[in-house]
C-alpha cells in the first residue's frame, strides 16, 4: 500500500510549502499565530489540512476598496470655551 499524498510535514518542509523561513514559521507557532501542530513523541509535524487552513485564513481580497465615509461630529474633550458656553446659554434663553 503506497501513500501518494504526504500527510505530515516537518518544520523545514512546511516552511518551504508556505514560502517562509523555518525561523519565521517557528516564531508564528510559538506566538500562537501559526498553523496547528501535530506532536508525535518529541517530534513536531504539520498536517496538510492544517497548512491549507492556515493559508485560507490569511487570504486577502485585493482590488479596489470602496470606503463609505460617514461624516460624524466629533465629541469635544475637556471644558467648553467661553464662546461655546455663551452660545449654549443664548440658545437656552431664546
Amino acid at each position: 500500500m503506497e501513500l501518494r499524498t504526504k500527510l505530515l510535514f516537518t518544520y523545514e518542509e512546511a516552511a518551504a510549502a508556505l514560502a517562509m523561513s523555518r525561523a519565521a514559521l517557528r516564531d508564528l507557532v510559538y506566538k500562537g499565530r501559526g498553523p496547528i501542530v501535530t506532536k508525535i513523541g518529541r517530534r513536531t509535524f504539520f498536517a496538510l489540512s492544517d497548512l491549507e487552513a492556515f493559508v485560507t485564513k490569511h487570504r486577502v481580497l485585493t482590488g479596489p476598496v470602496i470606503e463609505h465615509h460617514v461624516e460624524r461630529s466629533r465629541r469635544k474633550r475637556g471644558r467648553p470655551t467661553i464662546a461655546e458656553m455663551m452660545q449654549s446659554q443664548s440658545v437656552v434663553l431664546h
